[in-house]
């Protein structure tokens, strides 16, 4: 598990002023409350005195979080503010009794939370995401999913395309999908590993949900999937009829995954897709692009998730005799599984 890394804790809109959150992220609890102010703050959430969840405490005046069991209140720096057992002594407060603050960043519409070593946190920023906060974009975001299965595999995932037949075969997926060929690029961004994939088609008959979604039976399309680091992936899927990309002709969107791995088998994928302001459905102009794609998305996450706790399950048994197949289309795979293991060892071995 990879803990130096900004991971989405979730999108803005999940923080509302004086209402605390739980999460578990890389096997630490923490809890998170916007302020009057706007800042949102994410804390170890064991109370320091006898480790109650603090994410079932209240918010008092002043932003204080408050523990229900003793009373123990914490404030935004996460120092301990006040323990009803020590009113007429209030001098008397242990300096130790405080609550660890995360690195943390509200960022692009996402409040990312650092778990690893802190003073890695300011080696570089969470990945942008911009699309998210813009005007001249329209966003719909997911509610947070519980996937069990290991994050590492969610990310197989989203790097194998070529499992769109026959998992998806139904909907965006066909036998002459998985034989469309895949470039591969391998770069740093703004300090952040990233692994591209580029399938460009041409003159291609689209599976069902694609002409459904973009009015385009046979045509061109380019799928750019991107593995910014162990924690988001970015998606942009342009259609358009033949030789109409880069046009007006051409329709697309943006898609955000997030991956927030809780322990080494559960994960939590946020899902945020965008289209350009004013973007139609092609078969019913008087409905936005965007609406139809958050109604038709979740069966296709749906399919992905049984594959993966599926997946997940099979770890149980021992390996045996068994051992894994790849062929030269798992090369976006491979090269996510080597740099997972990169950062995993340099991780290690700066511990240890």
């Amino acid at each position: 598990m990879i803990r130096n890394s900004w991971y989405a804790l979730g999108f803005s809109t999940e923080f509302q002023a004086g209402e605390p959150s739980g999460h578990t992220v890389c096997e630490q609890p923490m809890v998170a409350w916007r302020s009057a102010d706007g800042e949102v703050g994410v804390f170890d959430a064991r109370c320091a005195h006898k480790r109650f969840p603090m994410w079932d405490g209240k918010i008092l005046e002043g932003d204080i979080l408050q523990c229900p069991y003793h009373g123990f209140a914490y404030d935004l720096t996460g120092r301990c503010v006040d323990i009803p057992a020590l009113r007429d002594r209030g001098d008397r407060l242990p300096s130790r009794a405080r609550l660890y603050k995360y690195p943390s960043v509200e960022q692009g519409g996402i409040v990312w939370v650092w778990p690893g070593d802190p003073d890695l946190s300011t080696e570089h920023g969470p990945p942008p995401t911009s699309e998210i906060a813009s005007e001249d974009w329209e966003t719909g975001n997911t509610d947070p999913m519980p996937v069990a299965a290991c994050a590492r595999l969610l990310i197989e995932n989203l790097l194998d395309l070529t499992h769109f037949y026959p998992l998806h075969s139904g909907n965006i997926g066909s036998r002459a999908d998985a034989e469309v060929a895949i470039e591969i690029e391998r770069t740093v961004e703004n300090g952040i590993p990233v692994i591209a994939t580029y399938r460009p088609r041409k003159d291609f008959t689209f599976p069902p949900m694609t002409r459904d979604r973009f009015g385009v039976e046979v045509g061109d399309q380019l799928q750019t999937h991107r593995m910014v680091g162990p924690a988001m992936f970015h998606v942009i899927i342009a259609v358009a009829p033949p030789g109409g990309l880069g046009t007006d002709q051409e329709r697309s969107f943006v898609l955000y995954q997030t991956i927030t791995p809780v322990d080494e088998e559960n994960v939590v994928w946020r899902r945020s897709i965008n289209t350009r302001k004013g973007s139609r459905w092609a078969k019913d102009p008087t409905r936005s692009l965007l609406d139809v794609l958050v109604e038709t998305a979740p069966t296709v996450v749906g399919e992905d998730r049984w594959a993966l706790e599926e997946q997940q399950t099979m770890f149980a048994y021992a390996d045996g005799s068994f051992q894994e197949v790849h062929i030269k289309s798992d090369g976006p795979m491979m090269m996510g599984r080597r740099l997972l293991d990169e950062l995993e060892s340099a991780e290690q071995a700066a511990v240890g």
